[in-house]
């Protein structure tokens, strides 16, 4: 290991974990999630959303049967009136504090407020905000009962200008969360239209799901380091975004999707996913293998299997193709593809028919280890 890394074992938390968290007790404690960045940290607040049953998925959508209200807050961007504006009474001649309408206090359901990049907050608004964390009062009026308010930030230690002072730091509840596994993030991109070039790709790469914070990443060229000057680099953010152009390569030609991935997900990774985008005569169509299972020819270069093993998920809708997908999973070789092809039909998408298939049942009964 390096002598200059510096490893930080601070306990964290996943995605959900954090989520759940601040379900059960976030309307006494205010937390500050923190994480690299491009972790998935903006997405607890749509999470909050499907835990509690309520329709809301994005910034001003409007869900008037939803049980709360969500509002999210850009902490990065935010000016004063954004939030409040003083207005003259004329009765009192006084100049009274109003809130905007970016929360809205004529509703009277409980808010779940969400303030993304929190510790980048313009200095002339940080009491406005330490009055809304730690009081839930927005200027002079009070939030709803059963109100939550958190926010996200970017390691301190990451030097992207996020900072907090020590005395409303002790206010606050400091929440490390973790990035998701590559099993995690392919179980999240298959329920959510990845291509199988990147999700194969992410199998066979697992060094681009490492952290700083928990391991050695000096020799790594895909990850964030807070010791490189890079600002392109593979996170799950940046994944997701750099799919569209995996998935248009063939149209934009192979020079151009490789500039535009370079910018995304920095060099390293955009020439080894370059090296993905000519496999197509070592691929393994699904029909054949819901035909044939026990016959077709498995792929011999690791990314064609795995290729076709997420085309293979991707294509399956009944039982009975559930049952033949199986069976050429089993002859594969490695056990790394079958614990993602497991992890992929236990998704949302595929659950119920994993679940009900005697043949993944068996299997998954054999091999417990998968699960894992």
């Amino acid at each position: 290991m390096s002598k200059s890394a510096t490893i930080n074992i601070t306990p964290s938390v996943d995605i959900n974990e954090a989520a759940r968290l601040i379900e059960l007790t976030g309307e006494t404690v205010t937390y500050v999630i923190q994480s690299s960045p491009g972790q998935g940290k903006t997405s607890i607040l749509k999470l909050l959303a499907e835990r509690n049953g309520d329709k809301w998925r994005k910034p001003k959508q409007n869900c008037p049967d939803d049980k709360r209200e969500y509002v999210y807050i850009d902490g990065g961007t935010l000016r004063e009136n954004d939030l409040t504006m003083y207005m003259p009474d004329r009765e009192t001649k006084t100049m009274e504090q109003y809130p905007t309408g970016l929360v809205n206090f004529n509703d009277p359901r409980p808010k779940v407020i969400m303030i993304d990049e929190m510790l980048k907050l313009p200095k002339l608004l940080k009491p406005l905000i330490t009055r809304l964390i730690l009081e839930r009062y927005l200027g002079d009026k009070p939030l709803p009962d059963g109100s939550i308010v958190f926010g996200t930030s970017n390691y301190v230690s990451d030097g992207v200008s996020d900072t907090i002072e020590a005395h409303v730091g002790n206010r606050l509840g400091l929440l490390n969360m973790r990035g998701p596994t590559v099993k995690q993030w392919v179980a999240w991109a298959t329920d959510n239209g990845i291509s199988a070039l990147t999700r194969a790709w992410c199998s066979l790469n697992a060094s681009a799901f490492a952290s700083y914070k928990t391991e050695d990443v000096s020799n790594n060229p895909y990850v964030f380091n807070p010791r490189s000057t890079n600002v392109s680099f593979v996170s799950p953010r940046s994944l997701e975004k750099n799919d569209a152009v995996v998935k248009t390569w063939q149209v934009l030609g192979l020079d151009v999707a490789k500039a535009a991935m370079c910018g995304i997900v920095g060099q390293a990774a955009a020439e080894s996913m370059a090296a993905f985008l000519n496999m197509e005569s070592d691929l393994v169509r699904p029909s054949d293998i819901f035909k044939d299972p026990d016959a077709v020819r498995i792929p011999e270069k690791p990314a064609a299997l795995f290729m076709t093993m997420f085309n293979l998920v991707d294509a399956i809708t009944t039982n009975d193709e559930m049952t033949s997908a199986m069976q050429f999973v089993q002859r594969a070789t490695t056990k790394e593809l079958q614990s993602i092809f497991v992890s992929m039909i236990y998704a949302p998408r595929l659950h119920k028919l994993g679940k009900n298939n005697a043949v993944v049942n068996a299997f998954v009964k054999a091999n417990p280890e998968l699960l894992v």
